[in-house]
């Protein structure tokens, strides 16, 4: 799902400056340029990137300098002239330190040039120097800002407002997050439960399969996916199953970025999105009118569970299968352990949720807004690698990420609040991979549940 990060290299165009660097040295310096760009989440392996040593610092920053002056900057706007400055102050480098220091630069250039190249410039609704999501350059500061102030409240005071307010701030959250989630995780915002030698990949196409054989989707049935985002889940599902998915999310950017996907993996005869918010689905959908629904870690957004539950049987069919994954407090969580507190406080203010629910405040929502509740299970507690894994092997990734998103905001490649937004989901990364640890927290504690004949 993941684009590949190409060689700025070009053999056709290589300076001659390319005969300072020792084989090794290149193969290390690609590796270099390959992996700076890692966002958010990326890098499933645990393959570490190294500089070669002695004077490769050197040889690297004059290499990339003299790339960046090549026939290929004419290319690059405004990167042409200040890329020469670059390479004439590299070349006269001496100090160790300001070797180091000049090597970051390079590596920061160069990631910002890859990324821009190499994914941006293939999906033209995605573009990180003027945009993040559906937020404008110089709307993705206000964003983030107001976006934190939902949850800059004191001892729990404002708790009220920002549930009422629930679906102006998960909007939020969207587009400023949903070019972070795809580029670095890929087109299906959820965990999965992996076994072990299984892929990152796999385990997520069977997690979201295994939710559509809990409704029973086959060809000819049509049911809903409740807050679709960019329709990973649902490609795969229509894909494995032959049946119709209707999706529907409440921000803008996604329902485009959803639509063109459908088209580029050739199941749009397969889908539709609609923007919506979930919690009036009755004004987007005819009443009775799915033959089953599922929502894949995305009904933990709504404002109330019971009244969310109420839409879905609304909108089925008597008999219909409706099945969610959700995000909950396990029977291990202790509301005295204050690092159990501070862990799932975190998860719900880095996610955009109101709260943090258990598995009975679910069962008793469904049971009040009529729904027969069929079976309850933790997927979390399957398979040999645990869901938090993941994240785990991408943290130092993860914080170069951080860095590197500091840096071109500073040099104003990217938009002013994109390292605020970083560090929002780092903080949500710690507490998710403490909460999996000490296993007070689920993100696919699966309900199914029956709309009654």
């Amino acid at each position: 799902m993941r684009t590949a990060h190409p060689t700025i290299e070009n053999k056709a165009s290589r300076p001659s400056v390319d005969a300072l660097l020792t084989k090794e040295a290149r193969v290390r310096l690609t590796a270099v340029k390959s992996h700076a760009c890692f966002f958010f989440f990326e890098g499933q392996s645990d393959q570490r990137t190294h500089v070669a040593t002695n004077d490769t610092p050197h040889r690297a920053c004059c290499y990339i300098g003299a790339l960046f002056r090549s026939s290929k900057a004419k290319e690059r706007g405004h990167m042409s002239s200040s890329s020469a400055v670059l390479g004439d102050l590299m070349v006269s480098l001496e100090n160790p330190t300001v070797k180091w220091v000049a090597v970051g630069s390079a590596v920061t250039a160069g990631a910002y040039l890859a990324f821009k190249v190499s994914w941006f410039r293939k999906n033209p609704l995605h573009s990180f120097s003027g945009k993040t999501g559906a937020m404008g350059k110089d709307q993705v500061d206000g964003g983030i800002q107001s976006y934190n102030q939902f949850f800059d409240q004191e001892n729990g005071k404002g708790v009220g407002d920002r549930i009422l307010a629930t679906p102006d701030f998960v909007n939020k959250f969207y587009s400023l997050i949903t070019d972070f989630y795809e580029y670095g995780w890929g087109e299906s915002f959820h965990f999965a439960a992996r076994e072990v030698g299984e892929s990152f990949e796999a385990s997520i196409v069977r997690q979201e399969t295994a939710i559509a054989e809990t409704i029973g989707l086959k060809p000819g049935m049509r049911v809903l996916d409740i807050g679709c985002g960019v329709g990973g889940p649902m490609r795969n599902i229509t894909k494995a199953t032959g049946g119709f998915v209707a999706g529907i999310t409440i921000n803008e950017y996604q329902v485009a970025r959803c639509n063109k996907l459908n088209q580029d993996a050739g199941v749009a005869h397969l889908t539709e999105v609609k923007e919506g918010n979930f919690m009036d689905l009755d004004k987007v959908y005819p009443k009775n009118s799915f033959d089953g629904a599922y929502a894949i870690e995305a009904s933990c957004h709504a404002s109330n569970t019971t009244a969310l539950y109420e839409q879905v049987f609304t909108v089925l069919k008597p008999g219909a299968l409706f099945s969610s994954y959700e995000w909950l407090r396990t029977d291990k969580y202790d509301k005295t352990n204050k690092m159990h507190v501070d862990a799932v406080d975190g998860i719900a203010e880095g996610n955009a949720l109101p709260e943090v629910r258990t598995i009975q405040d679910c069962i008793a929502a469904a049971k009040e807004a009529g729904f027969e509740v069929q079976y309850t299970f933790d997927r979390a507690t399957t398979g040999g690698v645990p869901w938090q894994a993941a994240m785990k092997s991408a943290r130092r990734a993860a914080y170069l990420t951080h860095i590197l998103t500091g840096i071109l905001e500073f040099i104003r490649f990217a938009p002013k609040g994109t390292n605020d937004v970083h560090k929002m989901l780092l903080s949500a990364a710690v507490n998710l991979e403490k909460g999996g640890d000490h296993g007070i927290f689920s993100p696919m504690y699966l309900i199914v549940m029956k709309k009654p004949l």
